[in-house]
């Protein structure tokens, strides 16, 4: 009875269900390993202490936009704060995309576009990537204009490969195609340039930060999106009021207005990458691709026996299975001890 009721575009969609293995290191997430300061923490609860509880969220995070404006330098009323750039990405599906339209990505890449576009209704598209994952632009652009794309989502870097995209290709896909192009910048400050400040030249340019990868937040579920008046105005109407929780406008302004010290961790992630990086590539039977996030893929002969193994030694890595992925596995960036025990670990079992 229920499944008749239950509308076509998500009758096939299954749960999403992170493994959570019994482990000591968690290296599967690209997550930030470094916890906060205790005087951030601090001030993080002195904050949370006068909260009235019984009240609304500000619906508009006036105080958070604003430091964040600080932050990227582009006007705080070009910014709107979503439950995690997730729910930016769900809204900006509902505000432009009818069923049947098309939308258009790179692949392998975040999964979420894929999926909230069938929740729509609507079709997606993924263009293949090369044999180390970058992206064809050209053909991108192409299909993008053949297919009438509505959107073209742009992971830079991407999840979950850490491939970056030049801003100059980025602009030539906005100039060469006719739908709203948006830039997922969610590991921007592992690597890459950003593009934050082209939606004053570009009226259909959406860009998506969060704070759950750099900012070591991602407890809070917060993200960002940024664009011209026109869009912002639009996409406000759409998403749901109060949809950021008091809680997590108080983290995230403490965060921002700490964010130098906060953001000194994404230096020691970026030298801990380059010299895992260096060291996975001098082992035999393993291919490292390289990565400007915070985290680096990697293919071996028998990726789910050594994923276990690892598993056996404590640590969790993310396993892939199927498609351009298939035999790989990609390792979050962690501290300076977690990355030596994973290397150590990983030349035993490879």
């Amino acid at each position: 009875m229920i499944n008749s009721l239950i509308k076509e575009s998500v009758k096939d969609i299954k749960p999403y269900i992170p493994h959570d293995y019994e482990h000591k290191y968690k290296m599967d997430a690209n997550e930030n390993p470094y916890e906060l300061s205790e005087n951030i923490l601090k001030n993080i609860l002195n904050e949370i202490s006068t909260l009235k509880i019984n009240r609304y969220p500000d619906t508009n995070s006036v105080e958070l936009r604003k430091e964040i404006s600080k932050y990227i330098e582009v006007d705080y009323k070009n910014i709107v704060i979503g439950n995690g750039s997730d729910e930016m990405i769900s809204v900006i599906i509902d505000t432009f995309v009818e069923k049947e339209d098309i939308v258009i990505s790179h692949y392998p890449t975040f999964a979420m576009y894929d999926l909230v576009t069938k929740i729509s209704g609507a079709n997606y598209v993924g263009i293949s990537t090369d044999e180390n994952f970058d992206v064809n632009i050209e053909e991108i652009i192409k299909q993008g204009n053949d297919k009438n794309a509505k959107i073209i989502f742009l992971c830079n870097p991407n999840n979950p490969t850490g491939n970056i995209i030049k801003k100059d290709d980025i602009i030539k896909v906005i100039n060469e195609t006719r739908g709203i192009v948006v830039v997922d910048e969610a590991y921007i400050e592992f690597g890459g340039e950003s593009v934050v400040k082209e939606i004053y030249n570009y009226e259909r340019l959406i860009v998506l930060r969060t704070f759950s990868k750099a900012f070591g937040a991602a407890g809070i579920r917060t993200g960002y999106l940024i664009a011209g008046d026109q869009i912002v105005e639009k996409i406000n109407a759409v998403k749901p009021p109060y949809n950021i929780n008091s809680i997590s406008q108080v983290i995230a302004i403490e965060l921002m207005k700490n964010r130098k010290e906060v953001m000194a961790s994404v230096e020691k992630i970026k030298y801990e990458r380059e010299k895992l990086l260096n060291e996975m590539e001098e082992i035999d039977g393993l291919k490292a691709y390289r990565s400007y996030a915070n985290s680096i893929i990697f293919r071996v002969k028998d990726n789910k026996n050594v994923f276990y193994r690892l598993l056996e030694k404590g640590i969790m890595v993310r396993y892939f299975s199927g498609g351009k992925l298939d035999g790989c596995l990609r390792v979050s960036i962690g501290t300076e001890d977690e990355n030596s025990t994973f290397i150590n670990a990983l030349k035993e079992v490879i």
